[in-house]
């Protein structure tokens, strides 16, 4: 397995054992999630061998459905640059958090 890393924001509701997919196909899993020293969620992801990565991929926190799981969206990048082992995932998109955006419809903050 090849072990990336990624710092989001927020990864409300994303669990150790959740899948990493590209375009719909499981690719690895979610290994450990901790807070890093600004504070953001550092997930470590563990990538099926043979998948490789290029440095510009997108990770993003997706839901399964409308309240499925959580599972972590890679979307393919055009760099010819690949990831190496231990390597940073530079872009990525937070969970959406459907509570605070709920939160926010109900006392008109949108």
């Amino acid at each position: 397995y090849m072990r990336v890393y990624a710092h989001f924001n927020s990864a409300s509701g994303l669990k150790a054992g959740a899948q990493v997919q590209i375009a719909g196909v499981p690719v690895g899993k979610v290994d450990r999630i901790s807070l890093d020293e600004n504070e953001m969620a550092k997930v470590e992801l563990l990538i099926d061998p043979g998948v490789e990565l290029q440095a510009d991929v997108i990770a993003s926190i997706k839901t399964q459905g409308i309240i499925g799981d959580k599972f972590v969206k890679i979307s393919p990048g055009g760099d010819d640059e690949l990831l190496k082992d231990g390597d940073r995932i530079t872009e990525t998109e937070s969970a959406i958090d459907l509570e605070e955006l709920i939160s926010k419809y109900v006392f008109g903050e949108v």
